[in-house]
């Protein structure tokens, strides 16, 4: 109990049903594969979730750019590189219940700290409604919104512009691999530009390891120019 009151503080946000809280911070691993998905099933509801609020909150905030210019900047704000910054300056990983044999170590099940952060942001949005909810999220994203720079340029956009206007072939993105278990996985993938270089990339997801693979191989074309 002391736990959730110290995370409710840390959150800015009291709970009406604590329960939701502690849910929400119940790894699907601590049941020992026992079927209980109100983990999952809140990271669900908190993705969505977060993805109306940023995007009602940078729709309203930057009211002169493009919806395209708004895609890359969502795409940043929501992404798991953001959401386990995030969960690790809340100290996350000293609140989740998670099986034995998991540890948050060296970056170890980062996965499972970025989905934590939905996750809270489920139960938030269960025990109280959108407006409470959006009050959390600008609280604990303040510091990425209120960059007011250009919209950040996707890697992989970035590739493919660069591959075009040094006249190469387009980036292809194969020899996807998946290890780790499945509460926890790492996807690899290498991403090559014919007759350039290629580069192998990790993450998370599988748009997350495009999204490394991209950006290393654009350093690797910057650095010959």
């Amino acid at each position: 109990m002391n736990n959730l009151k110290k995370l409710e503080s840390t959150l800015g946000y009291n709970f009406k049903d604590l329960n939701l809280l502690d849910a929400a911070i119940t790894h699907t691993s601590f049941f020992n594969n026992e079927k209980n998905y109100t983990f999952e099933r809140l990271e669900f509801l908190g993705d969505r979730v977060l993805g109306l609020v940023i995007a009602d909150i940078i729709y309203k905030k930057f009211i002169s750019e493009s919806e395209g210019d708004l895609a890359r900047r969502i795409a940043v704000l929501v992404s798991g590189k953001t959401l386990n910054s995030l969960a690790k300056k809340l100290n996350m990983q000293n609140y989740m219940k998670v099986s034995d044999n998991i540890k948050f170590i060296n970056g170890d099940n980062n996965s499972i700290l970025s989905d934590s952060i939905e996750a809270v942001i489920g139960a938030i949005f269960l025990d109280s409604n959108y407006i409470e909810v959006k009050g959390v999220i600008k609280s604990i994203w303040k510091d990425y919104l209120n960059n007011d720079e250009m919209p950040p340029k996707d890697p992989k956009s970035a590739l493919q512009e660069l591959s075009m206007e040094l006249k190469h072939e387009m980036p292809i993105y194969s020899d996807y691999i998946k290890i780790g278990p499945d509460h926890s996985p790492i996807f690899k993938v290498k991403v090559s530009i014919k007759g350039v270089d290629n580069s192998q990339g990790s993450g998370i997801s599988k748009k997350s390891a495009e999204i490394d693979a991209a950006s290393k191989l654009l350093t690797i074309i910057k650095s010959k120019k």
